[in-house]
């Protein structure tokens, strides 16, 4: 995967809900991966207040934004019955100039997973299924009734807002910091941060960030470098506050690997002095 500012790998997700495949209602019959090369699906991504509607021609991905109402075009090639990339052609008026520039220069490519007569799921990758998945998601076959609202944590600047939002144990989101400490090797490999295969954030050496987790109940934190991975279970309950470290470990672990992983969560009398120790993102 091409490594991405920070703010780069937020517009990622901010632009991806408009490349996902479509398909024509067909929710009585038994389908395949050839069935959603053409017509009409919906989209609720995760984290996400936003719905979208997709129209498919085979070659092209016609994607409408039905909370703001825009619209983009994107090129469509199968490379094989599972398998496509799409490459944004033009729309997406409040795109930033950052936004822009990423989509000019990569791809986004997409393996069909599971396909049901409701639903299919589908994993998302930057430029080659190879490098490390950006995305798991479903699209939908049928528009929902009830719109749902998937948003599940949003990033805070700093943690004065908690002080201006008055945030106690009465109120109805949770407070996760995450983190890595500084290390002087290998500084500079970064590694992802996934929120139950949301990507939060991208862990620099010496950063942190603060989020506001808007549900409640267990959720898996997980960190990706390369081939190795590392996560933890949280059981989230609005009103606390939770520190969660994601550490580089360097050494001789296998033929192939000189690096190993490690998510924790630390006590929040700890993780409070440590993260005073990194730059806030």
């Amino acid at each position: 995967m091409p490594e991405l500012s920070i703010k780069a790998t937020a517009s990622i997700f901010s632009v991806l809900f408009l490349l996902f495949p479509l398909i024509s209602n067909c929710e009585d019959k038994a389908l395949s991966c050839a069935d959603l090369h053409n017509g009409v699906s919906y989209y609720y991504p995760k984290n996400s207040a936003n719905h979208y509607t997709e129209m498919r021609d085979n070659k092209f991905l016609h994607e409408t934004n039905i909370n703001n109402g825009d619209t983009a075009l994107w090129e469509i090639k199968w490379t094989g019955e599972c398998t496509y990339s799409a490459k944004y052609i033009s729309g997406n008026a409040k795109m930033t100039d950052e936004e822009h520039t990423l989509l000019q220069k990569h791809k986004f490519v997409y393996e069909i997973l599971n396909v049901t007569g409701q639903y299919y799921i589908f994993k998302g990758y930057i430029d080659k299924i190879s490098n490390i998945p950006i995305q798991t998601d479903t699209m939908w076959l049928n528009e929902k009734a009830n719109i749902p609202n998937n948003e599940l944590f949003k990033q805070l600047p700093n943690s004065l807002v908690l002080k201006r939002n008055h945030f106690s144990d009465t109120s109805k989101y949770a407070v996760i910091y995450i983190y890595r400490p500084g290390k002087f090797s290998n500084s500079q490999q970064n590694c992802l941060i996934y929120f139950d295969d949301n990507i939060m954030c991208v862990a620099k050496n010496r950063s942190g960030y603060i989020f506001k987790i808007l549900k409640e109940g267990q959720f898996e934190i997980k960190s990706k470098f390369e081939k190795d991975e590392s996560s933890v279970k949280l059981d989230v309950k609005f009103g606390n506050v939770y520190y969660v470290k994601s550490m580089i470990h360097w050494g001789i672990y296998s033929l192939n690997r000189n690096y190993k992983l490690e998510m924790a969560i630390v006590k929040p009398e700890d993780g409070k002095i440590e993260f005073q120790d990194v730059d806030l993102q």
